[in-house]
This record gives structure tokens, C-alpha cells and sequence, in this order.
């Protein structure tokens, strides 16, 4: 798998994923996208919805072992600090 495989996110997800990884607050994100802050949580919930399925889906594959092998070593480095955080 490569980096620029897509991931399951939209733009907007990813964007407001991003900012939150900023640390950046729901009501921050709306007002700096010219949004409501009810969108905004919205689109926090259906990023959560597909981090779980991704999970539920890592956890049933008989491929993730090997996907995770074939990844550079930053790849996988960034992967494991992401879930130790």
C-alpha cells in the first residue's frame, strides 16, 4: 500500500480529521469553514463511524498483517504513534 492510496475519508473529513489532530475545537473549525458547528459534529461522528469499521475491518482481514509489513518504516512509525496517542 502506498501513501497516496485514498483513504476512506472525504475532503471535508479529512480537513476537519486534521484540524482536530491540531487540536483545534468543533466550534473553531465551523467558524473557520463558514460552517455550523452542527455540520462540524456531524462530520466529527461519521469520522469516528469509519475509524471503528476500519478497525472492525483491520480485525477480520486476513491481509492486515501483510499490508503492515509492506509499509516504509515512516509509514509505519506515523501509523503507531497515531494509535499511542
Amino acid at each position: 500500500m502506498s501513501d497516496d492510496t485514498p483513504s476512506i475519508l472525504s475532503h471535508e473529513e479529512e480537513a476537519i480529521a486534521a484540524a482536530l489532530a491540531e487540536g483545534t475545537d468543533p466550534v473553531t473549525i465551523a467558524d473557520e469553514r463558514d460552517s455550523s458547528v452542527a455540520a462540524v459534529e456531524a462530520s466529527i461522528d461519521r469520522i469516528r463511524e469509519k475509524t471503528e469499521r476500519a478497525f472492525a475491518t483491520l480485525e477480520a482481514s486476513p491481509f492486515a498483517a501483510d499490508l503492515a509489513r509492506d509499509f516504509d518504516p515512516e509509514r509505519r512509525a506515523a501509523l503507531r504513534a497515531a494509535l499511542d496517542e
